[in-house]
C-alpha cells in the first residue's frame, strides 16, 4: 500500500530540485512531485498523469475520482482527467493492475455516456474495452 504522506520525490527517491524551464507543465509537475500524495489537487493528478509522472503512485488516485465521477471537469472541459488516463499506453499501467480492472469497470458501466462525449475519443475507450485480464 501507498504513503499517501509521502511525495512521489520521497516514494520513487528521486529528488530534480527547481524546474529548468518555466511553463505551466513544468513548473505543476514539479511542484507536484514535492507534495504528499493526499495533498495534490485534481489538476496536478491529471497533469502529472498527461506527462506519466508518477503513475504507480497517482493512478489510483485518479480511479478513485473516476470512480465518483467519470466525466468530472478538473480544468479544461467534463472528462479531461478521464481523457488524460484513456491516453495512457497498455505499458503503463504495469504496477496499477488492480486499478486497470477498476478503469475498464468504469468504462463498461459509463459506456453510453463516456459514448456520446465529443471530447472522448471511442477509439480510446475501445482500446480499454478490448483488454481481457
Amino acid at each position: 500500500m501507498i504513503d499517501n504522506e509521502m511525495s512521489i520525490e520521497e516514494l520513487e527517491q528521486d529528488f530534480w530540485g527547481e524546474p529548468s524551464f518555466s511553463s505551466y507543465v513544468v513548473t505543476t509537475c514539479h511542484k507536484a512531485r514535492q507534495k504528499p500524495i493526499k495533498d495534490l489537487s485534481y489538476e496536478e493528478i491529471r497533469c502529472l498523469i498527461g506527462q506519466k509522472i508518477g503513475l504507480r503512485f497517482v493512478l489510483s488516485v485518479a480511479i478513485d475520482i473516476l470512480q465518483a465521477n467519470p466525466l468530472i471537469d478538473v480544468i479544461y472541459y467534463e472528462g479531461d482527467l478521464l481523457l488524460a488516463v484513456l491516453r495512457l499506453d497498455l505499458d503503463d499501467w504495469k504496477y496499477n493492475q488492480d486499478e486497470l480492472k477498476t478503469f475498464i469497470s468504469i468504462l463498461q458501466e459509463n459506456r453510453s455516456k463516456i459514448e456520446n462525449f465529443e471530447e472522448v475519443s471511442n477509439e480510446l475507450v475501445n482500446k480499454y474495452l478490448q483488454i481481457r485480464l
